[in-house]
C-alpha cells in the first residue's frame, strides 16, 4: 500500500499566527504509587525469587499550559503545552522535563481541526474504561512496576496500534448530527518523537516492526439516550505503510477497532476490541491473529468510585504457536476534595505461550493523585 496524501498544514499555521491575545492558564497533576505483588511464576519458572514491592512517582505527573482565543472570523483556537514532571535523579536524568504534548486546535461549525503532538482520533472516539476506572489501571500500566512479565514471547496488543502515541499528526473531529459523528487522523511518521526520523527504519522486535508511515485513522460514532439509558457505538479502521527493513518486507497496517458502551445513572459498562491480524509482521510468515478485547464496568456514587476490568489478548507467533494473556483489575477510589484522590487496585496477570504458563502474579497497589 502506498498513498500520497497532501495536507495544507501551512494554511493552518498561518491562521494560528493571527492569534494576538489568548487566555492562558496553568494546571498540573502529580501521582504516587505504592504496591506489592506475589508472583508465583516468572519467565515460566516457579523458583525465581521475584516478589516486587516499592513506591514510585507516576509517569503521568505533569504541568499543562492551556490557552484559548477567538479569531476575527469567529473561529475558536485552543492549545496545550505539556511538560512531564518526572523523576530527574539517578538513571532517570534523561527522562525529565520532557515536552511531548504540544498541539493546537481550531473549532467552528464544521467541527475541530487539530495539529501537533497529540493522541490519534481513537482516543476521543472509542470507549476506553480500561483508563477510566479508578486508579486508571490496567491502561496506565503502573501495575507493571510490581511484577516481571515474560520477555521471550508476544501476546498481542491490548489497544489499537499506535494508541497513546503523540507523534505529530493532523486530526479532524466532526460535530454531532442526530447522534452521529466521525473523525479522521493522519500521522505521517509514527516514529517521530521517539528519536527517529524514518518510520520505515524502525527496530524489529520479536518479528514485528514498531512504527509506520502514512497512518490514516477513520472512525464513526453513534450516541443515543432513552429513558436514562445511554448507548454509544464506535467503529474504526487504521491503515499505514510498514515498508522494508534490512531487505525484508513487512505487512502494512490494516486494523479494525470497535467499542460499545452502555450507561445508566452512575453505572457504565463497555466492550472494546482491536483486530490487527498480521500487521507489521514479515510477509508470507506464520505470525498474526493479533487481537485484544476488554470488558469493563465503572460505578460512581458521590465521592466514591468502583471499577472492574478484564483484558484478554491473543497472538500466533512465527512458529504458528498460540500465545495469550489475561489481566484483571478490581479498583476503588475516594475523592477527598481539593483535587486529591486516593485509590486502591487489586490485579491478577497471566501470560501463556504454547500452553505453558510464563507469568502468574497477583498484587495490590495504592494510588495518591493530586490535581492543581
Amino acid at each position: 500500500m502506498k498513498k500520497t496524501i497532501l495536507i495544507g498544514i501551512s494554511a493552518l499555521v498561518l491562521a494560528f499566527t493571527n492569534v494576538v491575545k489568548a487566555d492562558i492558564s496553568l494546571s498540573g497533576y502529580a501521582e504516587w504509587f505504592a504496591g506489592s505483588a506475589d508472583q508465583s511464576i516468572a519467565e515460566g519458572a516457579t523458583e525465581h525469587g521475584r516478589d516486587l514491592a516499592g513506591m514510585t512517582q507516576g509517569n503521568y505527573s505533569r504541568i499543562d499550559a492551556t490557552y484559548s482565543a477567538t479569531l476575527d472570523s469567529g473561529l475558536e483556537v485552543s492549545g496545550i503545552y505539556t511538560v512531564n514532571a518526572r523523576d530527574c535523579s539517578g538513571s532517570a536524568t534523561g527522562n525529565c522535563g520532557v515536552v511531548d504534548y504540544n498541539n493546537v486546535s481550531i473549532s467552528g461549525g464544521f467541527g475541530t481541526i487539530g495539529v501537533g503532538e497529540k493522541f490519534d482520533v481513537g482516543a476521543s472516539m472509542l470507549s476506553r474504561l480500561t483508563a477510566g476506572v479508578p486508579t486508571g489501571e490496567p491502561d496506565g500500566g503502573q501495575i507493571g512496576g510490581f511484577y516481571t512479565g515474560s520477555s521471550d514471547a508476544t501476546y498481542g496488543n491490548a489497544n489499537e496500534i499506535a494508541y497513546a502515541s503523540v507523534s505529530p499528526k493532523l486530526t479532524f473531529n466532526s460535530n454531532e448530527y442526530s447522534g452521529f459523528s466521525f473523525a479522521v487522523g493522519y500521522t505521517p511518521n509514527s516514529a517521530q518523537g521517539k528519536g527517529a526520523d524514518d518510520a520505515q527504519a524502525s527496530t524489529v522486535t520479536r518479528s514485528a516492526v514498531g512504527t509506520y508511515s502514512d497512518i490514516l485513522s477513520t472512525y464513526a460514532k453513534y450516541t443515543m439516550e432513552m429513558d436514562g439509558v445511554g448507548l454509544t457505538i464506535v467503529y474504526g479502521q487504521q491503515q499505514g505503510n510498514a515498508g522494508q527493513q534490512n531487505g525484508t518486507n513487512y505487512n502494512d497496517l490494516e486494523e479494525t477497532i470497535y467499542s460499545a458502551a452502555v450507561s445508566y445513572a452512575g453505572l457504565t459498562v463497555d466492550y472494546r476490541k482491536n483486530e490487527a491480524d498480521n500487521s507489521g509482521q514479515q510477509k508470507n510468515g506464520n505470525a498474526g491473529n493479533n487481537e485484544g478485547t476488554s470488558v469493563c464496568a465503572k460505578y460512581t456514587m458521590g465521592n466514591i468510585g468502583l471499577g472492574a476490568c478484564e483484558i484478554e489478548t491473543s497472538f500466533t507467533d512465527t512458529n504458528n504457536l498460540e500465545n495469550s494473556s489475561q489481566k484483571r483489575t478490581y479498583s476503588a477510589d475516594y475523592s477527598l476534595g481539593g483535587g486529591m484522590t486516593i485509590g486502591l487496585v487489586y490485579f491478577d496477570v497471566e501470560e501463556t505461550a504454547n500452553n505453558v504458563t510464563k507469568t502468574d502474579v497477583d498484587g495490590l497497589m495504592s494510588k495518591l493523585s493530586v490535581g492543581f
